[in-house]
């Protein structure tokens, strides 16, 4: 199996907050239209903080058939990504990043019900604040913590509602699944935050595969990371028809495949970074049958 290395950058991070509110993007609502509902413990966005727009813009859109909307005035300018017309996600670029860096990732947006309650329970359970709440407008109160195995996330009260839950689209995100040291910490971590119930299941890896519940929906999955040289993150997510096919186009479009079908169980996914070393997962939609055994009667 192939061996690979992801590089996170908090650095990243630390040049996009640590300037004064004037400098913060303008970025559009999560929704549209307000739903009027919110389900804490659902991932319901995600930006792209990259060095090089123009390279991933390219990537993204060949790949799978997103379009964009700019909006901003400066070199903090944010673009809105857009499949098939629906707002999916953003990108806005990193300062003062040399490209060799690779200092680009994902970042995923989490809904709580109570930003105050969630950032005192962080940091009284093993985590840490990057950036306290503040008020970003249209999006409403974001923060961008550490969890308590240091993997990055932003919690959000958003101003227009959460997304309805929905089943899964071709080319949108769909999952959200941590990669961490310490399996059983992070669940507790996130269950006594969000209520989730856990599943776990056997997979054709011959590992354990942990799935969180709310709302008797799955809302995000946990895995003992299973290479070297990773650090614990969250792993995004998108469904596709066929990700052979996605790889055929990947490195001719300037990225990286870390991890090909080949590599996978199941042969149904892989692991991508895109030209500016922003890394995430495609995935056979819908699941094939026999993939996933729970495991019953777990405590």
């Amino acid at each position: 199996m192939k061996i690979f290395r992801i590089y996170f950058a908090i650095l990243s991070i630390i040049i996009f907050l640590s300037g004064c509110s004037r400098d913060l993007p303008i970025v559009p609502p999560i929704n549209s239209v307000n739903t009027n509902e919110f389900h804490p413990g659902k991932f319901v966005w995600r930006d792209l903080m990259t060095h090089d727009i123009p390279s991933v813009k390219k990537f993204y859109s060949e790949l799978f058939g997103w379009t964009y909307i700019d909006v901003g005035e400066s070199d903090n300018d944010y673009s809105v990504i857009l499949q098939e017309g629906k707002p999916i996600a953003g990108i806005f670029r990193l300062r003062n990043i040399e490209e060799k860096q690779r200092y680009s990732q994902w970042i995923s947006y989490l809904s709580v019900a109570d930003m105050n309650q969630a950032i005192n329970y962080t940091k009284a359970s093993g985590g840490k604040i990057y950036r306290e709440p503040f008020e970003l407008l249209n999006r409403g109160t974001v923060a961008y913590v550490f969890d308590s195995q240091n993997s990055v996330l932003a919690f959000v009260k958003s101003s227009s509602g959460d997304p309805v839950d929905q089943d899964p689209v071709y080319n949108q995100w769909f999952w959200t699944e941590l990669w961490t040291n310490d399996v059983q910490n992070s669940i507790k971590f996130y269950s006594e935050l969000f209520g989730y119930n856990q599943k776990t299941f056997d997979t054709r890896a011959e590992n354990q595969y942990y799935v969180l519940e709310n709302e008797n929906r799955p809302r995000a999955g946990v895995i003992k990371i299973p290479f070297e040289n990773v650090k614990p993150h969250w792993m995004p997510y998108i469904a596709v028809k066929d990700p052979v096919e996605i790889i055929k186009k990947v490195e001719q479009l300037g990225g990286t495949v870390y991890l090909g079908t080949e590599g996978i169980a199941g042969n149904n996914a892989a692991i991508i970074a895109d030209p500016s070393g922003a890394v995430f997962t495609v995935q056979k939609w819908p699941l094939e049958k026999g993939e996933f055994k729970e495991i019953k009667n777990e405590e």
